[in-house]
């Protein structure tokens, strides 16, 4: 029996079960042990489901009887491919979906990529001052807040006070090139917006910023900063691979 996870991260106010079609006698088992799913999808393995949650990715049994974790491989001749890298990515990809991001939309869109960013960071700071060059690549970028020293910090208020703003873009260029943030304080709702967001960089299990994934077409993570040529070879390459 898996142990009841400890609930630490605040969850969003949306249905759990959005993305989800597991019966309700498997949904009510696999609560009982701690796994609070908002995305779910019938996995390579028949008779399997693929499980994600908050607390991570598990696989579950058709009836909920058996539920284990770790990573799912598929033999592909001499190789073998993680599936559940793949599957991760449509997770985190719904649970981004309902994030208040801010969003810089390409002109002539071809891909989307959610980047965790922190306004303190250089190397954030110098992917957002090459924002134009990204989006002129046909690469639109959803930021999504991630205060890397913790929601109790004056970043986090900070990065809140811009997520708090009438002009939200406007307000993010300006505090990334320093020059000032909004005057308002922020409210509790957008406190509990970057906290959600936050929360999204933690499941993800962030190792610094900025990082991301892709939104559109084939799966594609990426740690660390990617110019904008990097960073479109690195999606036209995931999108050829099927």
């Amino acid at each position: 029996m898996i142990k009841p996870i400890a609930v630490a991260l605040t969850l969003l106010s949306v249905s759990a079960y959005a993305d989800v079609n597991l019966s309700a006698d498997v949904k009510a088992k696999i609560e009982a042990v701690g796994i609070d799913a908002f995305y779910a999808e019938k996995s390579p393995v028949e008779g399997i489901y693929s499980v994600f949650s908050k607390e991570g990715t598990s696989y579950v049994t058709s009836d909920g009887e058996y539920i284990f974790t770790g990573n799912l491989f598929k033999v592909k001749g001499a190789e073998v491919e993680n599936t559940t890298d793949e599957f991760i990515s449509k997770g985190m990809r719904s649970y981004i979906e309902k994030l208040d991001t801010i969003t810089y939309k390409a002109p002539d869109e071809k891909y989307v990529i959610g980047v965790f960013t922190d306004i303190t960071c250089g190397f954030c700071q110098k992917l957002h001052n090459d924002l134009q060059f990204y989006l002129e690549k046909g690469i639109t970028i959803k930021y999504i807040a991630y205060p890397r020293a913790g929601m109790n910090s004056m970043v986090a208020r900070n990065m809140a006070s811009v997520w708090c703003a009438d002009d939200k873009p406007a307000a993010l260029t300006k505090a990334m090139k320093g020059d000032g943030l909004p005057d308002k304080q922020p409210t509790k709702a957008c406190m509990d917006s970057v906290q959600n967001q936050f929360n999204a960089g933690n499941m993800f299990k962030l190792s610094g910023t900025p990082s991301g994934l892709s939104l559109k077409g084939e799966p594609m993570v990426f740690a660390g900063l990617r110019d904008p040529d990097q960073m479109l070879n690195s999606l036209k390459t995931a999108n050829q691979k099927k």
